[in-house]
């Protein structure tokens, strides 16, 4: 079994005369193309360094663009060449320069030799739909593409809609159904030399060159015609992100490389020392398939993507952003609580929270004139300015940045229909996140306001409504958020059960035992204004059952009797 190489390279090509030494040195010959686009300086030292080896050639160079079918005719000249040069050859592998074996070569050899006649590439039918994730599927072999979409992108974009509106369709051409997969393939010499030597070969290759990236469906489709038999893979391991880009690797991911249950590996970073010292390294062990575990290394790959693509717990940076998937990402690594109305019925609860949980609470992060009660010249620890303007650009990478610092701690803050509305937005997401709502809280804004009923019943109005908002976003299927909804009569006649059960999903401090409670603040008035509103049209819901008159909390001097938290 002889085992012959194409690389195709562009860059390091240093590290491409490495890849290409340790493959003559197991007597496995080698036709590297260099993309015409590479400094010729570089190319010079390529070819001086690899000079002493006999089973080494350089193919004619093609100036090669990505989605075009340059690419192909690279492929294409270099396999001539090696076939040319080296007849004998009964596999060949198409690979990178950024590739590296995972496996020893030795082994590589002992797998094809138990699967002669075996072409292995993923070719996968375009009618099942299973290989494209995104973009153009079917259309890449029916519509023209003469624009780089590199360097002509609305050229290229805006021709694609002009021939879908006018109904253009190429014909594949008779006897080929169209494939794509992987660029990277390993085909038999026979297969191979009959792809190249196909009598229709000038008619197939004008119909690929008019394709859109024919890098991934030119041999898948071929070798469908020319193969008796094939096994959808391909043989090098590589991953692709969201954007369609390949992972690289590094030192550290030796260990997973040899999870892969493939031969070579792609993209390896080139200034990964370790990785080319170990991989190139002709008396490395082999690696056996019986300790391969492919589906744990896809599942570590998906998660890596997932959290790039939606931001992971409580961190965030421009790459975190893309197609707007970080909308519905958290902004904490630990549980944290917003609670919304409290602050308009009792006096100081951050601090009697503080007391009575092991919550480190703060004041309200999205009150409009001030952050937290800090002047707008302070800082919060990590130097986060504590001015609203800053935190009004953007609300949700700030209240990352707020709870960051303490991200060990159960956190909480105050929210309130005053403060900026789009914080709840962010909330409403997070699966760390636990709302508790008294519901209609915001009468305590209105009450004993200075102001005409016909202002007060516009504004009540539009906090009615603002309720309303956040409760739907809220009650969301998509929404992440622990919710618990209390009630203003609950707060009003019975605050010690509304309390327990407004910080019973957070630890202790008293042993299960609420010591002394928050200061009510007045609410001479409330039952009047709510029945005038109600008169008004508003649907509140509040029970009467108890005079409101000069309903207040006892003081702190003055409550001595425990309430227990069940």
């Amino acid at each position: 079994m002889r085992i012959g190489f194409i690389i195709l390279g562009h860059q390091n090509l240093d590290r491409v005369a490495q890849l290409a030494r340790h493959l003559a040195e197991q007597d496995c010959p080698s036709c590297i193309h260099i993309d015409q686009n590479t400094p010729n300086a570089d190319f010079d030292q390529l070819a001086k360094e690899l000079s002493d080896c006999s089973n080494v050639i350089l193919s004619r160079r093609t100036a090669c663009e990505w989605g075009r079918f340059s690419i192909v005719k690279a492929t294409l000249d270099a396999s001539e060449a090696l076939l040319e040069n080296y007849p004998d050859l009964d596999s060949i592998l198409l690979i990178s320069g950024s590739c590296l074996p995972i496996r020893p070569i030795r082994q590589l050899r002992k797998f094809l030799q138990r699967h002669t006649n075996t072409d292995f590439i993923e070719s996968v039918s375009v009618r099942n739909n299973l290989w494209v994730k995104g973009g153009l599927n079917e259309e890449r072999f029916t519509l023209y593409f003469p624009f780089s979409w590199r360097r002509h992108r609305w050229l290229f974009d805006g021709f694609v809609d002009l021939q879908r509106k006018l109904k253009i369709s190429r014909e594949v051409p008779d006897g080929l159904m169209p494939h794509i997969g992987s660029q990277w393939w390993c085909l038999t010499s026979k297969t191979l030399r009959k792809i190249l030597e196909d009598p229709r070969r000038q008619y197939y290759d004008r119909h690929f060159s008019a394709s859109w990236i024919p890098d991934e469906s030119y041999f898948q489709t071929l070798a469908r015609k020319h193969s008796t038999k094939i096994e959808s893979r391909s043989l090098t391991f590589s991953k692709f992100d969201f954007a369609g880009k390949p992972f690289n690797f590094y030192d550290d991911h030796l260990e997973l490389l040899a999870l892969s249950d493939c031969f070579m590996g792609r993209k390896m970073w080139a200034g990964a020392d370790g990785l080319y010292k170990e991989l190139l390294n002709p008396k490395r062990s082999n690696q056996p398939m019986t300790k391969a575990n492919p589906k744990v290394v896809s599942e570590m790959f998906e998660e890596t993507d997932q959290i790039r693509c939606e931001g992971g717990g409580g961190r965030f940076h421009q790459g975190r952003f893309p197609l707007g998937q970080a909308v519905r990402s958290g902004v904490s690594q630990n549980a944290y609580t917003v609670f919304v109305g409290f602050r308009n019925l009792y006096e100081h609860f951050p601090e009697w929270v503080g007391k009575n949980t092991t919550a480190l609470a703060h004041g309200s992060i999205f009150d409009r004139r001030r952050i937290a009660g800090k002047p707008h010249t302070g800082h919060f620890p990590g130097n986060l300015p504590a001015e609203p303007a800053i935190r009004n650009r953007n609300s949700k990478g700030y209240l990352s940045n707020f709870l960051w610092e303490n991200r060990e701690k159960h956190q909480s803050f105050l929210y309130d229909f005053r403060d900026m509305p789009d914080a709840m937005g962010t909330v409403a997401y997070d699966s760390k996140a636990t709302v508790v709502m008294i519901r209609h809280s915001w009468l305590l804004v209105l009450l004993n306001r200075k102001a005409s009923f016909d202002k007060i019943l516009a504004t009540a109005r539009r906090f009615h409504g603002l309720e309303q908002d956040i409760l739907d976003e809220l009650a969301s299927s998509e929404s992440g958020a622990t919710v618990k909804i209390l009630d203003l009569d609950t707060a009003v006649h019975d605050p010690a059960v509304l309390l327990s059960q407004a910080i019973g999903h957070i630890a202790n401090k008293q042993g299960g035992h609420l010591q002394i409670l928050p200061n009510m603040r007045n609410l001479d008035g409330l039952d009047s204004l709510i029945r005038k509103l109600r008169n008004k049209g508003l649907k509140i819901r509040f029970e009467h059952d108890r005079k409101m008159k000069e309903k207040k909390m006892p003081n702190k001097t003055d409550f001595v009797k425990p309430y227990a938290v069940k």
